[in-house]
């Protein structure tokens, strides 16, 4: 008979468990051996495990490794070699992100781990063996691995595909505003969303370059560069979508502002109850988990990059986004090793004149490969021919677009959803007049000149000289 069961690693593992406790999360590539005595009959080849990282001492002195739930496996040998000794190894291991001690399983739910595990060995309420294989019921089991889903999103679903069971466990929490209880079963989630379509087509030469630049000359990025309204972002977003065909779980969006800090990025330390604060993953670490659970292209899409400076933000993680050291390990401050996969791509968009500070980092600067987009007249009479705007005016408008480049960019997008004069009209009023009067508050006569090729725009509109005239003095 196959049972499930907690390894429970000691102070004879004391290296085995700091070797397990610096690796990163994810799919664990290596067997883990180790000698015990009394193994349970029930536990034998198969039998699925959670590994825990004891103690390496009989004080109860704090060691240098979060003690818990480290890793999901399953075991392949369970051999006696003499007397009562035995020799396990354990393989298919899967690292969690962090260790789940009793205490954060207990708050998490308390009601569940009520029903579920309060008589479960190692972390049940009376449990005190000191034995490393301590059997579980299939409940307990899935319980386990539920609430570890539950609380960790990013690996939720590699989880539940380990461990079938855990799919109907419920997990009830109790929210702190109301003290409700409410329920929630990993099959009874919200709906799953269907994938995004992507508006570009295969042939798009930003998307061709894009390719070019990550599959063959191994940039570990790709800024898109250019001026307000030339379709960054959404270039940005439309390429994510490409990349990852539409897949909701692969690409994620995060937007840089002037107090974003590290730990809203890499990890960080936050409230955990009444207890003190506890580490957890961010943006780029649950990104790096699921690129490692991927096969495909994983995409994380930075907007706004030099809101912020962007090398604090990502500090030591910068260098090794880096095409070339891709896979390879590095400490963070916690002193967690990580490594960033090949197959984890970074989109960023940046306005070059609108930057929070002076200049970004030059080692920052040199791991991106740079695309600039600049306005463009063809996208422009393609928003205005879709919008049914008349030739005559279409002709108008691109004349006054084309000579406007030449005092400042202002890109294309701007001019979406112009469909008649009246909204090119409200577009200079009510946007375009206040950036050409912010950027040239000290140019009187670049304000001026701009102003003339808007009268000549109007007037190209209205032939009639004092309808045209109606309509400057209106938008002045």
């Amino acid at each position: 008979m196959v049972s499930p069961a907690f390894v429970r690693l000691g102070p004879s593992s004391a290296a085995l468990t700091r070797q397990l406790d610096e690796a990163s999360s994810g799919i664990y590539n290596e067997d883990v051996e180790l000698t015990c005595a009394q193994v349970p009959n029930q536990f034998s080849p198969g039998s699925p495990i959670w590994l825990w990282l004891g103690s390496d001492n009989n004080k109860g002195a704090a060691t240098d490794w979060a003690q818990g739930i480290r890793a999901y496996g399953v075991c392949k040998r369970n051999e006696r070699i003499e007397g009562n000794k035995y020799e396990i190894v354990i393989g298919d291991i899967l690292l969690l992100p962090r260790s789940v001690s009793k205490i954060e399983l207990l708050e998490a739910s308390p009601e569940t781990y009520a029903r579920e595990l309060a008589e479960a060995a190692v972390i049940g309420l009376n449990n005190y063996s000191s034995q490393v294989v301590q059997i579980l019921s299939d409940s307990e089991f899935a319980a386990i691995g539920a609430m570890i889903a539950d609380m960790m999103p990013e690996i939720a679903e590699e989880v539940r595909k380990r461990i079938p069971g855990s799919a109907g466990i419920k997990i009830i929490a109790r929210p702190e505003e109301s003290g409700e209880l409410t329920e929630n079963s990993a099959e009874e989630g919200e709906p799953e969303l269907p994938n995004y379509k992507s508006e570009l087509e295969d042939d798009d030469p930003i998307l061709r370059e894009v390719r070019h630049l990550i599959e063959d000359d191994n940039w570990g990025g790709v800024m898109l560069q250019g001026a307000p309204g030339t379709g960054k972002s959404w270039y940005a977003r439309q390429i994510a979508i490409k990349l990852t065909g539409g897949d909701r779980y692969r690409m994620r969006e995060v937007q840089f502002h002037p107090s974003y800090q590290y730990e809203d990025f890499v990890e960080g330390y936050v409230p955990k109850g009444s207890t003190g604060f506890t580490l957890r993953d961010k943006h780029l670490l649950e990104m790096i988990q699921v690129a490692k659970r991927s096969e495909g292209s994983v995409v994380l899409v930075i907007d706004e990059f030099s809101r912020t400076d962007p090398a604090r933000v990502l500090g030591e993680a910068l260098t090794y986004m880096e095409g070339s050291l891709r896979g390879v390990d590095f400490r963070l401050p916690s002193g967690r090793r990580v490594n960033i996969p090949k197959n984890l791509i970074f989109l960023a968009t940046m306005n070059p004149d609108d930057r929070s500070v002076d200049e970004i980092d030059a080692a920052m600067e040199r791991r991106w490969a740079k695309i600039h987009l600049k306005p463009d007249v063809d996208k422009l009479r393609s928003f205005l021919e879709s919008n049914g705007v008349e030739g005559a005016m279409i002709g108008a408008i691109i004349e006054f677009f084309v000579a406007l480049q030449n005092h400042v960019e202002i890109g294309h997008a701007f001019f979406r959803t112009v469909k008649d004069e009246a909204s090119l009209r409200r577009l200079w009023n009510r946007q375009l007049k206040y950036m050409i009067q912010k950027r040239f508050r000290f140019d009187n006569d670049t304000k001026e000149e701009i102003g003339v090729l808007w009268d000549k725009c109007l007037s190209a509109l209205n032939p009639n000289p004092a309808v045209a005239a109606a309509a400057s003095g209106d938008s002045a």
